[in-house]
């Protein structure tokens, strides 16, 4: 379990969580959740050094340290990480890891460059024209593309670190649609488009490479011909429409469902910003399962404005509590909600995030939403209601 205090950060004034297996964050726009789940991917990414946080931070937009500012990762109460002005402090375990996962990834960076000159009909040409400005480089080079065994340890090696990484799943990615097929060109163009989400369109690509059909949503996924496709009805017809053309859900579904997936082989903390977005209420319920039951290992940390998604999670945490109170009970709850879909309890966390203050919203007793968070917006409505039927009834027969 992580605990993240943040004092002094942008619109973050006062923030105390812990991060667990599932992490729930809700707020108002302007809230300061979007910032919250940038910060948490930036200071939960293990294998990053002082100078790439700072970066990492500029490219998300939220490059906002200073003399105020606060910051402090702790895993089981033991410092990570700790940002006090414009000091970063790593603990002694996280920088010996973070120098030794930076050698693992110069040799990993080496490898790919191996492949790569492998399918050159010039390696020498190929290799020297690499190697130019790092003579050293081309003796490892060589020894590493004889090597067989060592190259294989490196892939594994590449997965190792890739544990330690923490990724974001953005808002925009349904904008993903329009603008994949030509992204060499913006980047070519050098139009400013913002850096995350020319990253989050590259992992996009990936996963759609290595992914080539899913279902979703009722409808089926297929990368054919290097186009996104999605089918309707009959899968086996040619009932489809490219993802450009489906609809504002899917497209903002479709690259949340590839990513998500293709992350949770990969690393151990995954953040979604608006999960719910452009879709139907029904939709919103098939994709946090989907999301539950997809996420393998990983972590997840969850920024939303939708009341259906917090009554679906209260839902998937009371099957794990009803579920493991005795095996009978275990046996029939599984049939309405499968094993993989439940929430433990006890590795989830909830917060309102309100004027950039953190409130815990997990009740101590039930380990789960508290109950007047998710029926709030309702009561809003309901009041406002009833002034309006007060009205009604009081001037309705007056002329």
């Amino acid at each position: 379990m992580f605990n993240l205090r943040v004092k002094n950060f942008g619109v973050l004034k006062n923030i105390d969580i812990e991060l667990g297996q599932t992490n729930l964050f809700i707020g108002d726009n302007g809230s300061g959740k979007s910032t919250l789940a940038k910060l948490i991917t930036v200071i939960t990414d293990i294998t990053i050094d002082e100078d790439e946080i700072i970066k990492r931070l500029k490219d998300f937009n939220i490059d906002f340290l200073n003399e105020e500012c606060f910051i402090q990762l702790q895993e089981d109460d033991e410092l990570i990480i700790e940002i006090v002005g414009l000091k970063i402090k790593f603990s002694k375990p996280r920088k010996e890891l973070v120098q030794e996962l930076e050698k693992h990834e110069a040799l990993i960076n080496l490898n790919s460059l191996i492949s790569k000159a492998e399918k050159e009909s010039n390696l020498d040409e190929l290799l020297n024209k690499i190697t130019k400005d790092n003579k050293n480089s081309l003796e490892v080079l060589t020894k590493f593309s004889k090597n067989k065994e060592h190259r294989d340890n490196l892939i594994d090696t590449d997965k190792k670190i890739n544990i330690f990484k923490s990724k974001y799943i953005p808002a925009e990615r349904n904008l993903i649609s329009f603008f994949n097929q030509s992204l060499s060109n913006i980047v070519s163009a050098k139009i400013p488009f913002p850096k995350t989400l020319l990253e989050f369109s590259a992992h996009y690509n990936s996963a759609r490479n290595e992914i080539k059909e899913l279902d979703i949503l009722d409808m089926k996924y297929k990368n054919e011909n290097s186009q996104d496709r999605i089918y309707y009805g009959d899968y086996k017809s040619n009932n489809f429409l490219a993802l450009e053309n489906s609809s504002s859900g899917i497209q903002s579904a479709l690259p949340l469902y590839l990513t998500l997936k293709y992350f949770a082989t990969k690393h151990r903390n995954i953040i979604i910003e608006e999960p719910e977005l452009n879709l139907y209420p029904k939709s919103q319920i098939d994709t946090v399962k989907y999301m539950i039951e997809n996420r393998g290992e990983s972590s997840l940390s969850i920024m939303t404005h939708s009341p259906y998604i917090l009554s679906i999670l209260n839902v998937l945490l009371f099957a794990y509590k009803a579920s493991n109170t005795n095996d009978i009970l275990n046996e029939e709850i599984s049939k309405i909600i499968p094993k993989e879909q439940q929430i433990d309890p006890d590795s989830f966390s909830a917060y309102l995030i309100e004027d950039g203050i953190s409130k815990s919203i997990k009740g101590k007793s039930t380990g789960m939403i508290q109950e007047n968070v998710i029926d709030g917006i309702g009561d809003i409505i309901d009041d406002e209601f009833s002034e309006l039927m007060d009205i009604y009834r009081e001037f309705k027969n007056d002329k």
